[in-house]
């Protein structure tokens, strides 16, 4: 999965992309490095998706990155808590190019994406 979504990343304009598989890892690198966008899957061990978000949210240096939650958990509980959470976009598995295309273009500034 980190892979399809590098790819599209790059299809879609994407240069500088930073694939982490572990959420502490990610968290490090949010702290030492700014970030355009923030694209996270919702199951992650040892920290979730959306605890992951709540720490960046809570970092003044990450708070108004977009975050997109990327996960199979589509329960509306769940969407709810990522939104008050901050979360900025919700894409569900499975998707496509033209599915996070138009997810992306919907919360980037405009010309961001091709």
């Amino acid at each position: 999965m980190l892979k399809l979504v590098d790819v599209h990343l790059r299809e879609l304009g994407f240069k500088d992309i930073d694939t982490i598989d572990n959420p502490l890892a990610a968290l490090t690198m949010c702290r030492r490095k700014s970030y355009g966008l923030i694209l996270s899957d919702w199951r992650m061990k040892p920290m979730d998706g959306l605890a992951l978000l709540k720490a960046l949210r809570a970092d003044e240096r990450s708070a108004g990155v977009p975050f997109v939650m990327i996960t199979a958990e589509i329960e509306r509980e769940n969407v709810v808590l990522a939104k008050a959470a901050g979360v900025d976009g919700y894409i569900a598995k499975p998707f496509d190019h033209a599915q996070l295309r138009a997810k992306l273009q919907s919360i980037m500034p405009p010309g961001t994406i091709l």
